[in-house]
């Protein structure tokens, strides 16, 4: 956070410049009008008030002009420094060394922190570091300032001043608490507000739109409620810096009277110390202000360290040694993967369990077995959706620790059941924004099927294109890329017969290409087209072999086909 607030220095520079220049022009102004009123008596010449006047009035002027100047300089910093963190949290997002990004956290925390968090943190953080470095310049040249009019008024304010500044510590810890439930129950709302519209079919088809209702209003509540209680607090705490600043002002008046009455200043001084006062009291309030906003945000920012430069937990080990650079256009005539004693635990369930197997560069294969038994595990571990498992994978005999995501991309593509769209074109969901020449495109669209127009526009998700060109579409995806393995989990679960049958019938057909295809859904008319048939259960290979060869050795495998076929 210290290296984003200092990354643009001439802002800063200039900033400072005229925060110094601020308060130095209300030094003159103070000090004018103890010349002015002195000079306000019976005979003197009107000439000289309207010449006070006037230089009072441009000098009040200059003044208007550069606070207009350090306001806009310093919104502009602001939304230059908003837009460096939401980027670098965004940037390491995408870095996170895991396809699995709920694993870290949940959306609503991801959405929670662009949004409310950002906005929370720009309040409560960015504008009051600025306002408080302004504060200390403003009480260190207007404090001097008030020595040098008089002694005896500038150090019994600024003693009381200096008192009321350690008000802060009073609330800084329940400042910090309030600020952080109200952060943790926005990213609760914000995710629940998320679940409620997806899942807005589920909720009219069970008709439990009450309930829901209900429970929106209690987390609402909750979210307001917490935002009160954040507020409160700020406010309780600012309320008793602003009693104390004022009554800063209230005794240099009545010390600067008495002073008068025993004859040892004239009233001009007394109106130009009430003036450095209540020119002090403003930046010692908002030091106050500015230091307890700081404290109620420090976990908030310390999150934000944490999302913009803390990405080791979530990493995979370093590179082992350096990789190998991929073809030019991937790897069009297949890959080879090797699992060599794979394990995988999760909150201390084995999920895969010293798995062991190759698979051929350029053979097709067909994985079955009970749901959770490890199918979609295993191939999510080569993905690297989880941060943590033992044993050996490798890609044409490369570790994919010592691949760079880029390369394993290039690789290998898995397709789960759920195809990720965009709103755009269907050309730019294809292509993902990507440059590739006219051939390939062509090419890829061609061999993946895909019969929609590429000018069509793609909306909510895909929800106004049928399920099995969402398919097509994911597979032109992984053909455009030219990768060498095609991983299909569950693609065809929510397709009809036909469509999945096409789907499952084009992925057969890429012959150049290694393709694993994970389901219960396959076709008894293409079952003999697949080189082999891996069984899982328990996170385990429990056999392995061509169909007739498993009709005869695999009971579980057995059963499901008298099932699927009668």
């Amino acid at each position: 956070m210290l290296k984003l607030l200092f990354k643009y220095k001439w802002y800063i520079a200039i900033i400072f410049a005229l925060i110094i220049i601020e308060p130095s022009l209300n030094s003159v102004l103070n000090f004018w009008l103890q010349r002015m009123f002195n000079a306000a008596k019976p005979g003197e010449d009107m000439v000289v008030i309207v010449r006070f006047l006037t230089t009072g009035f441009l000098l009040w002027v200059l003044k208007r002009i550069i606070a207009y100047a350090s306001a806009v300089l310093k919104s502009r910093y602001i939304c230059n420094a908003k837009q460096d963190l939401k980027y670098r949290v965004f940037s390491n997002l995408m870095g996170f060394d895991t396809a699995n990004l709920s694993a870290v956290a949940s959306s609503g925390e991801y959405i929670s922190l662009f949004t409310n968090d950002i906005n929370l943190l720009e309040t409560r953080f960015l504008n009051q570091i600025i306002s408080l470095i302004s504060g200390i310049f403003s009480v260190v040249i207007l404090g001097a300032s008030f020595f040098a009019l008089n002694k005896k008024l500038a150090a019994a304010i600024l003693s009381f001043g200096v008192i009321a500044m350690f008000v802060p510590l009073i609330f800084s810890r329940l400042l910090n608490q309030k600020s952080m439930f109200w952060s943790e129950k926005m990213s609760e709302f914000t995710q629940r507000i998320k679940e409620y519209l997806i899942a807005y079919p589920t909720i009219k088809n069970y008709s439990i739109e009450g309930i829901i209702r209900n429970k929106f209003r209690k987390i609402n509540t909750d979210t307001e409620d917490a935002r009160f209680e954040a507020e409160y607090a700020l406010n309780l705490a600012n309320n008793v810096g602003q009693l104390l600043s004022w009554f800063m002002q209230f005794i240099g008046v009545g010390l600067g009277l008495m002073l008068v009455v025993k004859g040892e200043i004239v009233v001009g001084t007394v109106v130009a110390a009430q003036s450095f006062a209540s020119d002090l009291a403003l930046p010692l309030q908002n030091i106050i202000m500015n230091v307890n906003a700081i404290y109620s945000v420090r976990a908030l920012v310390k999150k934000f360290d944490a999302y913009s430069t803390e990405k080791e937990a979530f990493a995979a080990p370093a590179p082992a040694a350096p990789s190998p650079a991929p073809a030019e256009r991937g790897y069009a005539q297949g890959c080879e993967i090797a699992f060599s004693q794979v394990c995988l635990n999760i909150e201390d369930k084995k999920i895969i369990d010293n798995f062991s197997f190759r698979f051929e560069k350029g053979k097709k294969y067909l994985m079955v077995g009970l749901n959770g038994s490890g199918k979609s595990s295993l191939f999510r571990i080569l993905k690297r959706w989880f941060p943590k498992c033992t044993g050996k994978i490798t890609v044409d005999g490369v570790e994919i620790s010592s691949l760079e995501n880029r390369q394993l991309s290039r690789a290998v593509s898995y397709m789960n059941e759920n195809v990720s769209l965009f709103s755009g074109t269907v050309q730019e969901n294809i292509s993902l924004f990507r440059s590739y020449s006219e051939d390939d495109f062509n090419n890829a669209i061609r061999d993946a099927q895909v019969r929609l127009s590429l000018n069509r526009e793609i909306s909510d998700e895909g929800r106004n294109i049928s399920s099995g060109e969402q398919r097509r579409i994911e597979i032109a995806r992984s053909l455009l890329e030219s990768v060498g393995v095609l991983i299909f989990d569950e693609v065809v679960s929510t397709l009809d017969i036909e469509t999945a049958y096409e789907i499952e019938k084009l992925a057969l057909g890429f012959r150049e290409k290694t393709v694993i295809f994970i389901s219960h859904n396959f076709s008894g008319k293409l079952i003999r087209e697949y080189d082999e048939i891996l069984v899982m259960g328990d996170g385990k290979l429990i056999a392995h072999g061509s169909y007739n060869e498993l009709l005869e050795s695999c009971d579980y495998f057995k059963r499901i086909c008298e099932i699927k076929f009668g």
